[in-house]
């Protein structure tokens, strides 16, 4: 009769194999743990709020609130550009300062903002599409109308933006920046004449970001803007008295605003009420004001 006879070494070799299996695997696991660390584990980018933006040529980077970063962790683009250097920016860029650039006649696309960690690791921080066509010549003090040209350098107050930055940079609201009086501004291609003089922006004003056009809808009394859809001449007036003429009735209303030449010198005419005469005594800040010299 046959026996069924059961080796004590039978089911040790599954066993073994089931040890040596978990054996390897644990040693996988320790291999490649030690292999990723050795890469190390990315390091998170800063958390940061950055305001991109501009007035007229000026184009400007806000850090609103959060990380303060180190000089030379960031970069500001423009069109993948590197202007950190001429937006300023070699300094620790923290919350509340603002830097900026003057883009002249440079189009400009798109700025960006990238922090760089110091393991090599680029993170885009903010990015804005401005779409700033660019210019010939760049110059805006020299203002083109009906195919002329005129510099207003003497008569040249300052880009707006340029006013509200340093205006916003002051410590408490009432704290205000000058704006100089019987001068040429310039703001988003437009220019004011300031007929008054100094008058203020307050830091709570500009806080705000008005644009010129919002801002002289508050202080009417102290600028007009210069309308640059013609530019009048000797040819649109008639002679009225010795040293004086008088405009054409084709050419009226001559109001608020509106430009003259007598063929070297340009003129705004700067009083509340329509004029229309041109010449001796009606010359001044609140009449005929001389604001550019014919190029």
């Amino acid at each position: 009769m046959p026996h069924n006879v059961i080796s004590k070494n039978e089911g040790v070799s599954p066993v073994i194999g089931t040890i040596l299996l978990v054996a390897l695997t644990v040693v996988l696991v320790g291999i490649i743990g030690a292999v990723l660390m050795g890469f190390g584990m990315p390091e998170p980018a800063p958390i940061v709020g950055i305001s991109i933006g501009n007035q007229g040529n000026i184009i400007t980077v806000t850090q609103l609130n959060g990380a303060v970063l180190p000089a030379g962790s960031y970069t500001i683009l423009v069109d993948g550009v590197d202007k950190t250097a001429e937006f300023g920016g070699d300094v620790d860029f923290g919350p509340g300062i603002t830097l900026s650039w003057d883009s002249g006649s440079e189009a400009v696309g798109t700025v960006s903002v990238v922090y760089t960690s110091d393991k090599g690791v680029s993170t885009l921080l903010a990015e804005k599409k401005i779409g700033k066509a660019g210019g010939g010549g760049g110059d805006i003090k020299i203002l083109e109308i009906g195919g002329e040209s005129f510099d207003l350098s003497n008569e040249w107050g300052d880009e707006w933006t340029n006013i509200v930055i340093t205006a916003q940079h002051l410590t408490n609201d009432w704290e205000a920046v000058d704006v100089i009086g019987y001068k040429v501004y310039y703001d988003d291609g437009n220019y004011w004449w300031v007929r008054n003089a100094n008058f203020r922006l307050t830091k709570a004003e500009a806080d705000l970001d008005p644009s010129l056009d919002t801002f002289t809808a508050a202080h009417s009394n102290d600028l007009i803007k210069i309308k640059r859809d013609r530019l009048l001449t000797y040819s649109d007036t008639e002679p009225a008295w010795v040293g004086v003429v008088k405009f054409l009735v084709a050419v009226k209303p001559v109001n608020t605003g509106t430009l003259f030449t007598n063929g070297t010198i340009l003129y705004v005419w700067a009083h509340d009420t329509d004029t229309e005469y041109f010449g001796s005594g009606r010359y001044g800040y609140w009449q005929w004001a001389e604001i550019g010299n014919k190029v």
